[in-house]
């Protein structure tokens, strides 16, 4: 029985949430497939479908880095409104 969901938009996630301060995430298909509870192929195929869509990008076998990120202090500045003028 699967523990989560497991779509790009879930997998993407769980990347963004474990990728260290550079948005490099060590990890790879195993990694998926045990946190998620599917096959490797599966979880190859959904890294793969981020790689293609340019949301992230494989460095090594096991280590992938989000193509678009943030720091995570930035992140949290645009989210706030801003003061009334």
């Amino acid at each position: 029985m699967r523990k989560k969901y497991f779509c790009e938009e879930d997998v993407f996630g769980y990347v963004w949430e474990n990728a260290d301060a550079d948005g490099i995430w060590d990890g790879n298909d195993a990694t998926l497939a045990a946190e998620f509870g599917v096959s490797a192929d599966a979880a190859y195929a959904v890294l793969s479908a981020l790689c293609d869509g340019h949301h992230l990008q494989r460095l090594e076998s096991a280590k992938y880095i989000i193509v678009r990120w943030r720091e995570r202090d930035d992140a949290g500045e645009e989210d706030q409104p801003e003061a009334h003028r």
